[in-house]
């Protein structure tokens, strides 16, 4: 380890104590005390020959229940990482607490390698305008949810928003892009659980709704696409702004090629419902 292993020593006996402190008693081992004093810095192992106190317990339960602090019970039955005699020898001891404290390093390692994965791949899956899945997290989830094992009906949708270049140029690129995030607000609390959102870049939104038949699809994709828009403000001038639509349904499983021919649809959909006039839906 690059800094001594800190060990907690937790024993009632005074004179046990002051052995394990002799037998730690070297430059690879801190003896660390249980009173808060050295709350700022992480203990690697606690060496115990009872159970944990209330305090030793609300100080480190987690960090040791996830393998992040280890335990070492000597001559006692409790769960712990190594269980030593009570006879054992102060080398015993010694190598125990040096061999814990690289395990729990190498875990720690493990676990922050682990949370560095899950941050990158959420950035690599997220718009960070919005906050929404990504065009990537798009294909991704139209690859499991439609190409995979799972069967049922689905319906792909995808929305514009209109004339958005207007609200750039009259309001600013930053009240554009506040609108976009109002949208995605809004798209995300019309939509429920097993469905699937994602901004797929610039002015343009997707979604995949679990479980609908055509009738009820057409429906739905209708009632989302109006209610994500926004109504103008006469007081400021603000117009409005709008949504069109345009949607197709596809059965899972579905082959690769099906699920292209359904964003197919769904885009030549969204195509004809603009050139009709915009703020409105178009089945594919």
């Amino acid at each position: 380890m690059s800094r001594p292993a800190r060990i907690l020593l937790s024993s009632r006996d005074d004179q046990r104590r002051q052995a394990w402190s002799e037998a730690l008693r070297t430059a690879r081992c801190q003896i660390v005390n249980g009173d808060g004093e050295d709350g700022s810095e992480e203990i690697d192992v606690i060496v115990i020959d009872q159970p944990l106190s209330e305090a030793d317990l609300q100080q480190g339960e987690e960090r040791i229940s996830s393998g992040q602090t280890g335990m070492i019970a000597v001559g006692i039955g409790l769960p712990a990482d190594v269980s030593l005699p009570a006879d054992h020898s102060p080398r015993e001891l010694r190598l125990a607490c040096l061999l814990m404290s690289e395990i729990v390093r190498l875990r720690r390692q493990r676990e922050a390698s682990r949370r560095q994965e899950k941050v990158l791949t959420h950035l690599a899956l997220s718009d960070p305008l919005t906050g929404l899945p990504n065009r990537r997290a798009w294909d991704q989830q139209l690859a499991e949810r439609l190409s995979g094992a799972g069967q049922g009906e689905w319906c792909l949708a995808l929305l514009d928003v209109d004339q958005l270049h207007d609200v750039n140029d009259h309001r600013g690129h930053l009240e554009g892009d506040a609108c976009l995030r109002r949208i995605a607000d809004r798209l995300m609390g019309l939509v429920r659980r097993g469905d699937f959102v994602a901004r797929l870049g610039g002015d343009e939104f997707g979604v995949l709704l679990e479980g609908l038949n055509a009738e009820r699809a057409a429906a739905q994709v209708d009632l989302i696409r109006a209610q994500a828009g926004e109504d103008g403000n006469a007081a400021s001038g603000a117009a409005g702004v709008k949504l069109t639509a345009g949607w197709t349904a596809i059965a899972a499983p579905a082959s690769k090629t099906a699920v292209q021919d359904a964003i197919h649809r769904a885009d030549e959909a969204l195509r004809q419902a603009k050139r009709a006039g915009r703020d409105r839906t178009l089945p594919g």
